[in-house]
């Protein structure tokens, strides 16, 4: 629950770091190395919704008991998931899945406790897509703070990404919290392609004060993320009216408002990161603790039945 996520480290930390300016640099890159000019099944991943959806079946494949039914990862768990953080409602829910079914990146599968039920699962091509986002997020904190760093997601190592989604469940609340307080947010994540557009705003006219207005290609954007002149144009003409950027023919500014906007998104989005390493790389310690000492009495039966 929200009440019970206690950082370590604070947005505020983050912010306030002498280097953040090259974590932003490094968050924007790298996202926009995984979803620019990539395939048509590949944009569809930078919907909004889709993106949730993705997420919450690899965190619920993670968390997956075959003894306790509450953590069985149904079709309708995930559509109850959607429709109570407001993100997507069930028949929209069902079409994206049935999508992502259609591209590879899901698969089903029915348990022998139930027939009956049909269970969604993450294929090897969703993981491994999944594996390489964690870098987007884990790549900023680890130049803000190398020392010891987040090695295990910056090596996509197998063990890290299951725990670290398994635990990533705790945190929803959380990230949609601080989601609904950044007005930046709340307007261009929901938008088809939004983010993206945000992201790649801030790429080419971040550093800019408010009345830097470099020329930006409406068209070249749409194509860079699958959706039309048209549809971008309207966005930003609508983020104008918010005043998060200033339009003027084919120059955009963003503003101070937008940039913090996104600053305190990415900030937040890394102490949250933070904490999840922290609990999945304690959970890994725990897990290895725990198989050595059940080892130890099967080791010594060993011993003896072969002396």
């Amino acid at each position: 629950m929200v009440g019970e996520i206690r950082l370590v480290l604070s947005a505020d930390e983050i912010l306030a770091h002498p280097h953040f300016g090259t974590a932003r640099d490094i968050y924007i890159r790298e996202m926009l190395e995984l979803h620019e000019n990539q395939p048509t099944e590949n944009r569809l991943l930078i919907d909004g919704g889709t993106a949730s959806i993705f997420f919450s079946v690899i965190i619920m494949n993670a968390g997956y008991q075959p003894h306790v039914r509450s953590t069985w990862p149904t079709m309708q768990l995930l559509k109850s998931q959607m429709e109570t953080h407001g993100i997507a409602s069930g028949r929209r829910t069902h079409d994206i899945v049935r999508r992502l079914i259609d591209l590879g990146y899901i698969t089903t599968f029915t348990t022998q406790r139930d027939r009956r039920s049909t269970l969604l699962a993450p294929t090897d091509k969703m993981l491994a897509h999944d594996q390489r986002s964690l870098i987007v997020y884990f790549h900023p904190l680890h130049a803000l703070f190398p020392h010891p760093g987040y090695p295990e997601p910056m090596r996509r190592d197998r063990a890290f990404h299951r725990v670290a989604r398994e635990v990533s469940i705790a945190f929803l609340a959380h990230a949609q919290q601080f989601i609904r307080a950044n007005p930046v947010i709340t307007f261009f994540l929901p938008r088809q392609a939004g983010h993206m557009i945000l992201t790649k705003l801030m790429h080419l006219c971040g550093d800019e004060d408010d009345h830097g207005v470099p020329k930006v290609s409406f068209v070249r954007i749409g194509d860079s993320f699958g959706v039309s002149r048209t549809h971008v144009r309207k966005l930003l003409r609508e983020a104008e009216s918010f005043g998060f950027v200033r339009l003027s023919g084919d120059s955009v500014a963003v503003t101070p408002a937008c940039r913090s906007g996104f600053a305190r998104f990415l900030a937040d989005t890394m102490a949250g990161n933070d904490l999840v390493y922290r609990l999945a790389m304690a959970k890994l310690a725990s897990t290895a603790v725990a198989g050595t000492q059940s080892a130890g009495p099967a080791l010594a039966d060993l011993s003896s039945s072969t002396a």
